[in-house]
């Protein structure tokens, strides 16, 4: 059975390179091909919703396939016999990362790193797609390009007891053991779900929700290395203050649209902003 590819999207910029190296490393170390994507949208490229076909200028169309050839060059000979293809699509970097999603076992992308403030006025395309892609998300901001799990440099997870939260865990523990790696899971009592029949004071409801995340792991990874805590506080601010020394960064979304992430400031894209490590954000089930 072939391995589903990890999809790296890429714009030729430095953010991108870095997410690039990133992604070619963890499709070596799975096995798996890797799909180099660059969304062409070009002025003139992209028309509105309804304005029908877009008129492309000529030469556009080039240019957009050699951002993707030299992508495919680049991460080639970074890791030579890894398989590399590309893919260009005349369409929104947003939407075109949404579809393969679809078709990927890890969809990575580069972020500038810029303040939540700028990034929401700009835009940005990982918050836009954020919790909403088919598959597990991982953002590399610049300057992490490197930064990887193993024995040294573990995966944190935060969970608050939802389904969301319940699948980044998932996540999170398979890409520890096969990264040979430990892994945290934190609970912040800033905001829990307090399960049926348990006392109703939030740190006797995180670590309820911590001893049942553990409890989920035992026969799924008897072997891996697994601490628990329970942190006072709101998730944003505990889990950006554990990400130094970490090699991943996991969160759960609920994947309601980067509109209500701006508005709101979701765990998912505060901790995104802020983390010094590579995030991973794993949507809800379904």
């Amino acid at each position: 059975m072939v391995e589903m590819p990890v999809v790296v999207g890429y714009n030729g910029r430095p953010h991108a390179q870095e997410a690039l190296r990133w992604a070619a490393m963890e499709a070596r170390h799975r096995d798996a091909p890797l799909l180099v994507l660059f969304a062409a949208n070009y002025p003139g490229m992209v028309g509105l919703p309804d304005a029908g076909p877009a008129e492309i200028e000529p030469g556009a169309l080039d240019a957009a396939r050699e951002v993707t050839a030299q992508g495919v060059a680049r991460a080639a000979g970074m890791l030579p016999g890894l398989p590399v293809t590309g893919r260009t699509e005349v369409t929104s970097p947003a939407q075109a990362l949404l579809d393969v999603s679809r078709e990927a076992s890890l969809l990575v992308l580069g972020s500038r790193g810029r303040g939540s403030v700028l990034a929401g006025l700009l835009g940005s395309v990982a918050f836009t797609v954020a919790g909403n892609t088919r598959c597990p998300m991982v953002v590399i901001k610049q300057g992490y390009g490197e930064t990887t799990a193993g024995p040294g440099r573990g995966v944190v997870v935060g969970t608050d007891g939802s389904a969301a939260a319940s699948a980044a865990v998932r996540f999170a523990a398979g890409h520890a053991a096969s990264h040979a790696a430990p892994l945290l899971i934190v609970c912040c009592t800033g905001e829990v779900s307090v399960p049926a029949a348990v006392p109703a004071s939030p740190r006797a409801a995180a670590e309820e929700i911590l001893r049942r995340a553990r409890a989920s792991l035992a026969e799924s990874h008897p072997d891996l290395p697994v601490a628990t805590r329970v942190a006072e506080g709101v998730p944003e601010r505990i889990l950006v203050d554990a990400s130094p020394g970490a090699g991943l960064m996991v969160v759960g979304s609920r994947g309601r649209g980067a509109f209500w992430a701006m508005v709101t400031g979701s765990t998912a894209c505060a901790v995104i902003h802020g983390a010094a490590c590579p995030v991973a954000v794993v949507g809800s089930p379904g």
